[in-house]
């Protein structure tokens, strides 16, 4: 155990020795194999974005100016984070990539752009959708992981930066749409709205199920008859709701947080929700109940962005602390915690 406890110490650098190390460690011969998907930096990249990203930032810009997109003070972190929506792209979005969880061993895809997101993997998991800027505005592509080949999922004048696998062939879809404001037909600001497309992957006749003005961050129930995903209700405040497919007047909210994830079986949503102000991973059943904790109640470590791993058995989630995005393990049951990603930073990580 005191070596267990050692090599957490001098991988994580953060505060595991608290709250890992009181545990049983998550060994990597348990981990499921099948590969993740996230947006990979090198250690190097890593250090420099953490470095630039530490400067003392700009002064806030009037959030009611005619841009589209705001801030967070005005919200550009949260669109950022949530809906991968970015006003100002940069040199180190980091690459889209395939981590090997029993090797560490991270292969970057090469037929994606600089600054592609992971989304959501298949039911066979041979197409992996992720969203990349094109043409000025995000939108969605597939990768075969046989053919190794990029295809085009949306495009037009709409962005559509989130998506994930719907029933019937269809994707579910983040509509990101400039309409002009009511008090000021001259002016305009981006509505986000989560929709289903038509047969096929069709964009002429989608089905807006949500109410906007701020919603996005889909995750699709295996069994495709529903989708959960996050409203923005005020500053620093989201919830989670859940959408069934053809039946909008059933549609709930199901909770606080951010950050939904399926489990493979359909039987739980996995979610960020802040604790103190520090956040923390929780499970909770598709109708509301069985609210959980998954994992310690005390502790350091911020933990978001969970994935559950396709057997059920585990999750990844991500840890940020002072700008770097570490990766974790741990059991879905809230028991032991291990670094999956030592070298380098991960982001967005989907299972």
């Amino acid at each position: 155990m005191i070596a267990r406890c050692a090599w957490l110490g001098i991988a994580v650098g953060l505060a595991l020795a608290v709250h890992g190390c009181q545990s049983q460690r998550v060994f990597r011969s348990e981990t499921p194999e099948q590969v993740i998907a996230i947006i990979y930096h090198s250690e190097e990249e890593a250090r420099r974005r953490a470095e630039d990203l530490s400067e003392p930032a700009a002064a806030p810009r009037d959030p009611t100016a005619n841009r589209g997109v705001v801030d967070l003070n005005d919200l550009r972190g949260f669109f950022e984070e949530t809906f991968g929506e970015r006003d100002n792209r940069r040199e180190d979005e980091g690459r889209l990539a395939l981590l090997y969880p029993r090797t560490g061993e991270v292969v970057v895809v090469e037929a994606a752009r600089q600054g592609a997101t992971p989304l959501a993997w298949s039911g066979t998991r041979r197409r992996l959708l992720f969203s990349q800027l094109d043409a000025g505005g995000y939108q969605l592509f597939e990768w075969d992981r046989e053919s190794r080949v990029v295809t085009r999922v949306t495009r037009g004048s709409n962005r559509h930066p989130q998506g994930c696998y719907g029933p019937d062939g269809r994707y579910v879809v983040v509509v990101a749409r400039r309409e002009p404001l009511e008090k000021d037909p001259n002016r305009t600001r981006t509505i986000f709205r989560v929709g289903i497309t038509g047969p096929g992957g069709s964009l002429h006749d989608v089905e807006l199920i949500s109410p906007g003005p701020m919603d996005g961050d889909p995750t699709c129930s295996p069994d495709g008859s529903s989708v959960a995903y996050v409203r923005f209700v005020s500053r620093g405040r989201t919830e989670i709701w859940v959408h069934p497919f053809g039946q909008p007047e059933l549609e709930r909210r199901l909770t606080r947080g951010r950050d939904p994830s399926f489990s493979p079986d359909g039987k739980w949503i996995v979610y960020s929700q802040r604790v103190a102000g520090i956040p923390r991973l929780w499970r909770i059943r598709p109708d509301g109940a069985g609210r959980t904790r998954v994992g310690r109640v005390g502790g350091e470590l911020r933990e978001s962005g969970p994935s559950v791993a396709p057997d059920g058995s585990m999750l990844v989630y991500e840890s940020v602390r002072k700008h770097r995005h570490r990766l974790f393990l741990r059991r879905l049951d809230g028991s032991g915690d291990s670094v999956l990603l030592s070298t380098g930073d991960g982001l967005h990580a989907v299972w």
